[in-house]
């Protein structure tokens, strides 16, 4: 009997530890599917902020380049401006006073880059006053209607 009741003991103890052994596995299992569903969301986040910064460039590019006419346009307007100011027949040193701008910077625009009229329809076409500085010389002090 002392044998019957020795494998009855290990019988129960087999199946106790059976037991535990399939709730410490399931309890793995559970925790590697909680592991795995955790690695999945960590791939998908880096994926969208590698997303999310590519989309960032793009922007930003973008808003360089428009930044980058705009600021050609505006310096494309002063330099007309100056053009016009010494159209008036103004010497360079008083544009460059008037503006606070150094001699050397005050120049006049090519006439072959400045923006033409078609491209512009709210300015009136510039007067081209070449012949008329042709037929005299303003710095020598000659009238024109002379």
């Amino acid at each position: 009997m002392a044998e019957n009741r020795k494998s009855a003991k290990q019988t129960a103890a087999r199946k106790a530890a059976r037991e535990q052994a399939a709730q410490r596995a399931a309890e793995f299992r559970r925790r590697q599917e909680q592991l795995e569903e955790l690695a999945v969301e960590y791939f998908v986040a880096v994926d969208a902020v590698a997303g999310i910064e590519a989309a960032a460039e793009e922007r930003i590019a973008a808003i360089r380049a428009e930044t980058e006419q705009q600021v050609e346009a505006s310096r494309a307007d002063a330099a007309d401006i100056v053009g016009q100011m010494l159209d008036t027949k103004v010497t360079r040193d008083e544009v460059a006073e008037r503006l606070g701008l150094p001699v050397r910077e005050v120049k006049r625009p090519k006439r072959g880059t400045a923006t033409s009229t078609a491209e512009r329809p709210d300015e009136l076409p510039a007067v081209d006053d070449s012949a008329r500085a042709d037929e005299c010389d303003v710095d020598r002090g000659e009238d024109p209607a002379a």
